[in-house]
């Protein structure tokens, strides 16, 4: 994945950006056999179907789990690289390959001078349809925390991918936060279908691969047929050609 990738999902020449085999397949093996069944998996805070290790940034809603995800970042950092050792981390890896790749660099997000959690393990089980959506960081911000974000990326690594179901749907529109609200009809989460017809284009990952993508764009994710799909999603911030990369989940 090189700056051009980055730049092209930015500004909206490529819908997304795929990299076959980015995890080493050992590390691979290593990591499915831990995560399956993990103990830490726990419920998403806005759709309980959904299962993670970590906490995520969108599920802060009050200042007690702002202060939680914070106090837990650094936790669930080692947390996750415990679970691929003795080899490297994923998400280790892709800070680095930002890091060395992106002209001015990469880093973890800061908001009022505390560091975020980057690495979430999130579980799609069987039956379990991701509907349309879109993600924005400002949802969940202080009120006062201003921002200069230009693109808000989303880079998946995944894990494990179901033999049948489990693709990843792009319709390639960004909708405008007022655009999409309507769109959710009243639904405390995502979009139907039936509202925006079909995706431009589908994407069957592999295990061990991972996806660039712009999710302030519609996406979605359709039900696992047997197995759980395992994927660590990152965000990534981009602030302008001369200014570091941000980092966050």
């Amino acid at each position: 994945m090189s700056q051009e990738d980055i730049l092209s999902v930015v500004e909206g020449t490529t819908l997304a950006v795929h990299v076959p085999g980015f995890v080493h397949p050992e590390a691979l093996a290593s990591a499915q056999r831990q995560l399956f069944d993990h103990p830490d998996r726990g419920s998403l805070s806005q759709a309980a179907e959904f299962k993670r290790i970590g906490f995520a940034y969108s599920e802060i809603s009050d200042s007690a789990s702002r202060d939680r995800y914070h106090a837990e970042a650094r936790t669930n950092i080692q947390r996750m690289r415990d679970l691929f050792a003795p080899y490297a981390s994923p998400s280790d890896v892709l800070r680095l390959l930002l890091e060395e790749t992106w002209a001015a660099g990469a880093g973890l997000m800061h908001v009022e001078g505390r560091k975020a959690f980057i690495g979430i393990c999130r579980y799609q089980d069987k039956n379990v349809d991701l509907n349309p959506h879109t993600d924005a960081l400002e949802r969940n911000l202080p009120a006062e925390h201003a921002r200069r974000l230009e693109a808000q990326l989303s880079i998946n690594i995944y894990i494990n991918i179901p033999r049948t179901g489990g693709e990843l749907e792009l319709w390639g529109t960004e909708p405008g936060e007022d655009v999409y609200r309507h769109l959710m009809d009243g639904r405390t989460w995502g979009i139907d279908r039936e509202k925006i017809g079909p995706p431009v284009e589908v994407v069957k990952p592999a295990p061990g691969d991972l996806l660039l993508l712009n999710p302030r764009q519609i996406h979605a994710v359709r039900p696992s047929g047997d197995e759980p799909r395992i994927t660590l999603g990152h965000f990534l911030g981009y602030y302008g050609t001369d200014l570091p990369l941000e980092l966050w989940s």
